[in-house]
């Protein structure tokens, strides 16, 4: 499954459970938005972490880098492809 398709069911699941993951788009703001907040950060990066086998240093966990699918998804994809180290 695509990264951007597991992000938004995920949050859709645990953030938004009245909404469908579709209507969640690449550049809808999830935390500057007030949709997720600190704690539900916390849950994302666990999230992502297990899921695709990675670690985050405490530097990379912010709201600019987690607050869209879409640079959510960039930041994975950095990470897996080693352009950042844990």
């Amino acid at each position: 499954m695509e990264i951007k398709t597991e992000i938004r069911e995920f949050v859709a699941s645990h953030y938004l459970p009245d909404t469908s993951a579709e209507t969640i788009s690449d550049t809808m703001p999830l935390i500057t938005s007030g949709i997720i907040d600190s704690i539900g950060m916390l849950g994302l990066v666990d999230f992502i972490e297990s899921r695709y086998a990675i670690e985050f240093m405490p530097r990379e966990i912010d709201v600019h880098a987690l607050d869209t699918v879409e640079r959510i998804a960039s930041l994975i994809r950095a990470k897996l492809s080693g352009s950042l180290t844990a």
